[in-house]
Parts: C-alpha cells; structure tokens; sequence
C-alpha cells in the first residue's frame, strides 16, 4: 500500500513557541507525549478542520486534535487502533472520521474523546476520506472505488459504490452544494460525480502522475487539482469548470509537487477570487485564478507544506489568517495584511513577475544568467533570493 500514499513521515518536535521569524507570522509544533524524547514521532496522517480552527494529527499514540489559534491538545483519541491512513473533520468540526489499515473506519467525537461507531469497507483499505458540506456524506476511496456512507439513517449500512477509477483513489473533495464530489486517482485522473445520479458527469486527464490535492471554488464553479509531478510540461496545478470539464488555466513555472490547495474570496478586501497553493519547495503561493498571475508568495516556511486552511483573524478582526502545516511538524499563522499580501519580486515594477525581473537583477550583479541561485533553472526563487537582498 505504500506506493499509493502520500503520508510523509513527519518529525514531531517537543516545543511549543511563538516565533517573529517573519512579520505577523505565529508559529508553533505539534507536542509529544514524552517531551524528553529526542527520537522522532512519525505522522501518519494529517488535516484541518474545514473552518481551521481545528487540526487532527494521527500518530502511533493515537489521534490528537489541537487547537489552530494556540496549539492546545482539545482531545486526545484512544490509541487503540491499527496505522491510520486517512483522516476528514465533519463540517461543524465535532466529529473525526478515521480509516486504518485493516479497512476499518471510526467515527470520534471530537467534545468527548469517545468513538462514535466503527464499520467497515469490504473490500481494501481506504486512503482518502472526505465529509460532504452538509455533513450527511461520508466519501471514503480506495482501490478503483468510492463509497458514499449516509450519515442521517442513524446506522451506517449499505453504502452507495461509485466505480470509475482504474487505480488508486488518492484524493477527495465535495463542492461545497454537496451536489458534485471530485475523485483523483494515482495516475493522474479525476472524476467528476453527480451525486444525486451517483453518475460520473467527466473524466478529466488532468495530469502525467498522481494528485495529492483538489479544492472546490466557494461558488461551486470551479475546481483546482495539485499534481505530484508533471513531467512533460512547467505545471502542476490546473483549473477547471466544473459544469463543462473545460480546463480553464494552467498555471506556469510550477515545477515541483503540489500538496495543498485551498480557495479564498475577497482575501484582499476586492470581489476576486484567489488560489492558494503550498507543496515541496517550502513556498506557499498566491494566484489571482482570472489573470493566472502571482498574488504574493511566502517563502518562510521550515519545511515543504502539506496542509493549508483559512481562519478567522486570531485578533478579532475583519482579516483573514492563513494557517499551514509543513513536513517537519511545523505550524504557521500567517495573518494576511497589506504588508504580507504585495508581490515582493516585482523588480522592475511592470506589474508581473517574469523573465525581465530575473534579467534585470543579472545584470546588476554583472551576470549574463539570470540563473542566479545556479540550480539549472530559472524561477521566481532566484528572484526572491536577490530581492530581498536589495530590500524589494
């Protein structure tokens, strides 16, 4: 099953802390049970509650449920139980659902630590779990598979089998109308379901090799996948309609692993959409999804970033903050100001940033390449090593 998951052994650190390492920027780390342990604690699976003021964190001890804002342990689930490979929050963020190894699923009530019921799917184990937004579907992926579990009978019995797939399900997400759900395989397709038919409406050949990450637009409208890696060409994240399957933009110059997408409106206080994307090279991202054009990026992170929700303002306020998690356990609160939200590479001040940029910069340090970090490829990071550099 391991070439099919995409859980990363994580190293848990022992320290909570408030850190000034960027501006407005809180973070702290996930605690273990023995502080005075140096070895590390591996991660099995992990996920924000949909408005992110929760985050579930699987591990050999159990499943632990922190709060966002503080880093508080809220609750602490029975340990007893096989490696889980998959974990989803309810909408209202009061249950935790769990699959393990043994193709067992459990419900957990998050208030009271106890376990809601058990049930279990007959044929493999299931890698990919997702609530519907009004909380009466459970989605749970496997081999070739999704079973749609209702929630409102009171018991969970006989489940709803979509097939499709020719591989893997790796990857799950419901429109917030709860009327589509989005699948993604290991091998690079997703399936669009109408759920009240329990039909595929389009087959998407969305990318060269596996995804890790779909999101839902907030009207229903679109959707984002995040691929593992493409091969043949500088993308890894595409946008598509979700009523026609029409591919509606590919976004450029992203060549590494995309594992964490997550949609935001009005984040700049204007009626826009926007995109936010984090993966292996430790950037999160920021697109405008009209222009295709980078918002802003934040290039602070410890480690590549796994998973991104938006909460409300710590502080009370009408802003928004940003919450992630990187491969190393690490968590960030990245309250989303003017001052954050610029694009800090825009050398030449045209609006874009681009090649000229990149140019510009070379030939101020009397380089020919605009290669300036020397790794073969010329990206928006040699521009933000030079940028901040000269305090752009």
């Amino acid at each position: 099953m391991n070439q099919y998951r995409i859980f990363i052994s994580l190293f848990v650190y022992t320290l909570f802390l408030s850190s000034s390492f960027a501006e407005g920027v809180t973070q702290w780390r996930v605690l273990t049970d023995n502080e005075a342990s140096l070895s590390p604690t591996a991660i099995n699976a992990i996920t924000f509650s949909p408005d992110g003021t929760r985050l579930a964190v699987a591990s050999v001890n159990g499943i632990t449920v922190y709060d966002t804002y503080t880093g508080e342990a809220v609750a602490l689930l029975p340990s007893s139980m096989r490696y889980v490979t998959a974990l989803a929050f309810s909408p209202d963020s009061r249950i935790v659902a769990s699959a393990t190894e043994d193709a067992t699923l459990h419900l957990w009530n998050v208030h009271t630590s106890e376990h809601i019921t058990e049930f279990t799917n007959p044929t493999d184990p299931v890698v990919a779990l997702a609530f519907s937004a009004d909380g009466n579907t459970l989605a749970g992926g496997s081999l070739k598979e999704i079973r749609l579990w209702d929630l409102t009978l009171g018991q969970i019995s006989h489940p709803t089998v979509l097939h499709g797939h020719r591989d893997m399900v790796t990857t799950l997400a419901f429109s917030p109308d709860s009327k589509t759900l989005a699948s993604a395989s290991f091998y690079g397709t997703i399936l669009l379901w109408d759920l009240d038919t329990s039909q595929s409406r389009h087959r998407l050949s969305a990318h060269t090799d596996s995804i890790l990450a779909l999101t839902f637009s907030p009207d229903n409208q679109t959707l984002a996948s995040g691929g593992y890696w493409n091969s043949d060409a500088e993308s890894t994240i595409r946008v598509w309609h979700t009523q026609t399957g029409q591919l509606l933009t590919t976004f450029e110059n992203y060549t590494t692993p995309v594992f964490a997408l997550t949609f935001a409106m009005d984040v700049y206080g204007v009626n826009e959409s926007t995109l936010v994307s984090a993966g292996w090279d430790n950037a999160i991202r920021m697109w405008d999804l009209h222009t295709g054009q980078l918002q802003a990026i934040f290039g602070d992170t410890t480690a590549p970033v796994i998973a991104l929700a938006f909460l409300s303002d710590a502080n009370g306020s009408d802003g928004k903050t940003l919450a992630s998690v990187s491969l190393d356990g690490t968590i960030q609160l990245r309250p989303l100001t003017a001052s954050l939200t610029g694009i800090p590479s825009d050398v030449n001040d045209d609006g874009v940033v681009n090649i000229l940029d990149l140019t510009f910069i070379a030939s101020r340090f009397g380089q020919y390449s605009p290669d300036l970090n020397g790794d073969g490829v010329v990206n928006i990071l040699d521009l933000m090593l030079v940028a901040q550099r000269i305090g752009k």
